[in-house]
């Protein structure tokens, strides 16, 4: 499997380098294992990845050819967030910071995904849930409709706690880069 990682990721690894002594290694393993869960139910329905290319919105895998159902979609889409959960679970007991700043990751980063917003895990698995069931246009339709709710919820919520609280402008700025991304640039 080639890996490929963009620059904006590099650059997000060094401002998560600044930024706090325990961030950037909670987050890698966060990341690892997060792509570790969907990587272990893929080859557990017998799907190959191709490539894994990381970016400052996360990592994307693509398989070799077309998924066999929308079942093994939702399953595969699904194992990331589970896993991430699990972990984050497992580390609520222990007190070390390490171990704190690792469950907050995992734990943030498992729920972010599974908002049902295009491209994110919680997208692929509303996508893969009513593709069968519905035209793949209404589909489609029902995706980019909750991923623009949802983008403009997190982004309002998060410009009233920046205004209110002066807290990190880092997830509004993180909506509407997202925003831009999914439907500005559609070409």
């Amino acid at each position: 499997m080639k890996i490929s990682i963009s620059p904006t990721a590099l650059l997000f690894l060094v401002v998560l380098t600044l930024k706090g002594h325990w961030l950037l290694p909670a987050s890698l393993l966060a990341a690892l294992v997060h792509e570790c869960g969907h990587l272990l139910a893929a080859r557990t329905l017998g799907v190959r990845m191709r490539r894994m290319e990381i970016d400052l919105f996360g990592a994307k895998l693509t398989p070799v050819g077309l998924l066999p159902t929308y079942k093994a979609e939702l399953l595969i889409a699904a194992a990331g967030p589970l896993f991430s959960l699990l972990l984050g679970i497992f580390l609520i007991p222990h007190h070390g910071a390490f171990a704190i700043c690792v469950r907050d990751a995992t734990l943030s980063f498992a729920l972010f995904n599974l908002l049902p917003i295009r491209d994110f895990d919680g997208g692929r698995m509303l996508h893969a849930c009513l593709a069968p069931h519905i035209r793949l246009q209404a589909a489609d339709r029902c995706l980019t409709l909750t991923s623009y709710l949802c983008l403009l919820f997190l982004f309002l919520f998060s410009s009233c706690l920046l205004l209110r609280y002066g807290q990190s402008p880092t997830l509004t700025v993180l909506c509407a880069s997202l925003f831009a991304k999914l439907f500005l640039t559609k070409g």
